[in-house]
């Protein structure tokens, strides 16, 4: 079994842990890289870290057809597979007895004169928000040609089912389970008292656009981490990405049990 290993040192007793997990694995038979550039030619990835690594190294894997277990070191470990006092199930993951959750991501195009200027994949969400100035955007969303809404707010995020309980939860969007084909669309703040998210099966293709004055201080981010500018002249389309994300799953806990232990229990 050959493994990448991946661990964010950021984060208080990574180090530590990344360490521990080093050792397993090796006294298991595995060969272990850390921090390789390329994943391509591994059997599985392990993200050591919060959320964000997890996500930024299933991602990365993604493109390689390449499954990732996430270790929790942070404070959620919403998409992890195991907690850190738990690397005694490292044994099976060595013995490949696991199963692995396929996850949906999107892709979106930038389109700027005409041009295809860029190409993401994101896992969680695509997000138009404002930049330092406090004023509201006007967002048009268009699916396969037909106007949706108009909708003047913060910002607009466009999520999977998997990012439907990070920031679009937080905005007042649903809550999808991963196993669903769909992504959702959620204001940002509207100013209205109507306006709600929409969900549309994976097979839609959106189109997002800002208002003819937004010409300053408006982006794009990808999965919170690239920022791209946009102004009135850029067209965003958003569609279902061909890679999907693959997260090992080894204990029999189902989304929902996860979704109250992490996130509903934890804040009450």
């Amino acid at each position: 079994m050959k493994i990448a290993v991946y661990p964010y040192l950021n984060n208080e007793g990574v180090r530590e842990l990344t360490d521990e997990i080093l050792r397993e694995l090796n006294n298991l038979g595995a060969e272990v890289c850390v921090d390789v550039a390329d994943v391509a030619g591994f059997d599985l990835a392990i993200a050591v870290g919060g959320d964000g690594t997890t996500l930024n190294v299933a991602k990365r894997a993604s493109f390689k057809n390449v499954p990732t277990l996430g270790i929790n070191a942070g404070r959620l470990g919403f998409m992890s597979g195991l907690e850190k006092n738990e690397l005694s199930l490292l044994s099976r993951v060595v013995n490949g007895d696991f199963i692995t959750e396929e996850r949906m991501m999107l892709k979106v195009d930038v389109i700027q004169n005409e041009k295809n200027v860029a190409t993401y994949h994101c896992l969680n969400d695509a997000v138009i928000s404002r930049g330092d100035i406090a004023r509201l955007i006007d967002i048009n969303v268009s699916c396969e040609g037909r106007p949706v809404t108009n909708t003047r707010a913060d910002g607009m995020i466009v999520s999977t089912p998997t990012g439907s309980t990070a920031y679009s939860m937080a905005a007042g969007g649903p809550v999808l389970s991963p196993d669903n084909q769909c992504f959702v669309v959620t204001p940002i703040c509207p100013h209205s008292l109507v306006n709600r998210s929409i969900v549309f099966s994976s097979d839609k293709e959106l189109l997002l656009t800002v208002g003819s004055d937004m010409n300053h201080n408006v982006y794009l981010s990808i999965d919170g981490e690239s920022s791209i500018p946009v102004n009135s002249e850029t067209r965003i389309i958003v569609s279902k990405s061909e890679y999907s994300a693959k997260l090992i799953k080894l204990k029999p806990e189902n989304f929902y049990e996860i979704l109250n232990k992490k996130i509903i229990e934890r804040r009450n």
